[in-house]
């Protein structure tokens, strides 16, 4: 039985299809560059009509950004429905070290768009834009599942240091060429943060 935040076939077919166009654009703008890719191409190299890329995306520019909204539903599919709100930022970031050792695929991915990004950075505005949507939507789960009102600050400060963490383990992963486990560097990170919290504000 699938969960209320799992999707369903149709909603699976519908990601499937949008995954594999951007991938196809992934590999041929890295491979030509962007100007010389045409919607034409990657909806061929995809194994779509050209119809079936603009019921997806507006333009070849927005098939070659992440999907972080879906990652983050993704993420809490298998999350209980409740969460003590001292337990927030721990749960989900071993929800992200499950997700990252089970979907390697993922992993490669955020390599090769971390190379985009560096040879378009013209795509980065964009792409900031959806980091920007997927912290609003963890904030809002971390807000349902952690039992806060609107005026609990817990949520934002949860979402704040789980995206705030990933961005150092994930920069210093890519830095390392990939060779150790992205949970390696993720869990550095976190016991960094632990040890710089460690003392309480004197004021």
């Amino acid at each position: 039985m699938e969960s209320a935040t799992t999707p369903g076939l149709r909603e699976r077919k519908k990601r499937q299809t949008r995954r594999d166009l951007h991938l196809a654009a992934l590999r041929l703008v890295l491979d030509n560059g962007l100007e010389h890719v045409t919607v034409d191409e990657i909806s061929a190299e995809a194994g779509y009509a050209p119809r079936t890329f603009f019921n997806h995306f507006p333009t070849k520019e927005a098939a070659l950004i992440i999907e972080m909204g879906e990652r983050v539903t993704d993420l809490f599919a298998d999350l209980p429905e409740r969460i003590e709100p001292k337990q927030l930022v721990a749960t989900v970031l071993d929800a992200v070290v499950r997700q990252s050792n089970l979907q390697p695929a993922v992993v490669d991915d955020v390599k090769a768009h971390h190379r985009l990004m560096e040879r378009h950075p013209e795509l980065v505005p964009q792409q900031l834009r959806a980091f920007e949507s997927a912290e609003q939507l963890l904030v809002e789960e971390l807000l349902r599942r952690g039992g806060g009102d609107s005026a609990w600050p817990g949520a934002e400060v949860a979402a704040s240091i789980v995206t705030s963490l990933m961005r150092v383990a994930l920069q210093r992963w890519i830095r390392d060429d990939g060779e150790r486990p992205f949970a390696d560097f993720l869990r550095t990170a976190v016991g960094t943060a632990r040890e710089l919290t460690a003392e309480p504000l004197t004021r």
